[in-house]
């Protein structure tokens, strides 16, 4: 069973996506804030991060930059999942290395889905050895 890690600090949030991908066949652990996020990247060994960028403790695009600097994390895919997109802010996201970008307020948990379903499958793919 694929992992996914949501890395969020809305209850709310974290109950829905929890709830839609456990839903969807996955196994799912949450983190609240930043620094739990990386222990539970660690040691969940997640093969997803769904990430917001506004979090207590370290914010998303410093984590983003950690997980991208640790050989361990360096190739999950992450989803950037936040409403806190300016164009600097967007450009800094990618930057720092997200694998997709996704704002709250405009997705649903069914688009929320398939974004993982198709980063998790286009790692699959990398990830098998060649003919």
């Amino acid at each position: 069973m694929m992992k996914v890690l949501i890395i969020e600090d809305n209850p709310t949030v974290v109950a829905l996506y929890r709830n839609t991908l456990r839903a969807a066949g996955y196994q799912v652990d949450t983190a609240v804030d930043g620094a739990q996020g990386l222990a539970a990247v660690a040691s969940f060994r997640p093969d997803l991060v769904l990430l917001d960028l506004m979090l207590p403790s370290i914010d998303g695009i410093t984590l983003l930059r950690k997980l991208r600097a640790d050989p361990e994390s360096a190739n999950v895919p992450v989803i950037v999942f936040s409403n806190a997109f300016t164009g600097d802010r967007l450009t800094e996201v990618w930057q720092a290395g997200a694998s997709q970008v996704l704002a709250k307020a405009s997705s649903s948990p069914k688009q929320v889905v398939e974004a993982v379903r198709a980063l998790l499958a286009e790692r699959a793919a990398q990830s098998r050895p060649q003919p």
